[in-house]
């Protein structure tokens, strides 16, 4: 583990192999130890970087409100102050939706990126979506983290042979500093970056897992609004699709890696 003081504080990250450079972006409540399956599958032809974002992990704790331009922010300054930009950008639910923000706000830093059950955009449409953040927020608040991430969890690796991953995921919720992981969620509902990403050519791999929370048609139809995006399906995956099927997606990382990649490996 290594650290950098930036504009925001003080922020964790890792860095493994040599090549061109990949930055991953774990999800909400999340940190960059959930990525390790992917770490150690890209290290071995690529400089891969992991990031804690801020208020998550072992980066800078969110003490005030904060939005997803902020947190966005932050990244480009890391991808600034390590010098490896236009990099490689993978996310993954909140993960992906900051690489959309930065693909609208400095798109000359993402050479390429791949987004994983996440979307360009989250509008607070109707009373349903509206219960569901509520719902959300209310669970963390007065059940704690640890009985929420028991929680979520289950709903995450619901079958039974996945018993491992729920125990670790809800261990790993539990760490989370309740303060932090409320700043960050608020950041989300009503933003959108989707006007602004239109018409980038960036090269945009979107993947869903088939059981994530959102439908793929839902995936399809902003898709169909990129200029230069494609949909790759993960069969039998839910939302934490690096975690349930990380064969599958190190297949598709490691091709749209190399497809973009600066040079080829020898």
């Amino acid at each position: 583990m290594a650290y950098l003081n930036l504009s925001g504080g003080r922020f964790a990250y890792i860095c493994q192999g040599r090549g061109t450079p990949v930055l991953l972006l774990h999800g909400l409540g999340s940190s960059l130890v959930d990525w390790q399956p992917q770490i150690d599958h890209l290290a071995s032809f690529c400089q891969v970087y992991a990031l804690d974002l801020r208020g998550h992990g072992l980066s800078e704790p969110l003490r005030a409100p904060t939005s997803m331009a902020a947190l966005a922010a932050d990244v480009a300054e890391f991808i600034q102050a390590m010098g490896i930009g236009p990099c490689i950008l993978v996310g993954v639910s909140m993960g992906g939706m900051l690489t959309f923000q930065l693909l609208a706000e400095q798109p000359q830093l993402v050479r390429a990126a791949v987004l994983i059950n996440t979307a360009p955009s989250f509008p607070v449409t109707g009373w349903r979506v509206r219960g569901q953040i509520w719902l959300r927020l209310a669970m963390v608040r007065w059940l704690g983290l640890e009985r929420f991430g028991r929680v979520l969890a289950g709903r995450l690796f619901p079958k039974p042979e996945q018993r491992a991953l729920r125990d670790l995921l809800a261990q790993r919720i539990a760490t989370n500093d309740r303060h932090s992981y409320l700043h960050a969620m608020r950041a989300i509902p009503g933003w959108s970056a989707l006007a602004a990403v239109r018409e980038l050519k960036t090269p945009l791999l979107v993947v869903a897992g088939d059981r994530d929370y959102t439908p793929v048609a839902y995936k399809q139809s902003y898709v169909e609004q990129l200029s230069n995006a494609e949909l790759v399906v993960i069969a039998d995956s839910g939302h934490a699709t690096p975690l349930d099927q990380p064969e599958q997606l190190n297949q598709l990382l490691s091709a749209f890696v190399l497809k973009h990649s600066m040079t080829l490996p020898a």
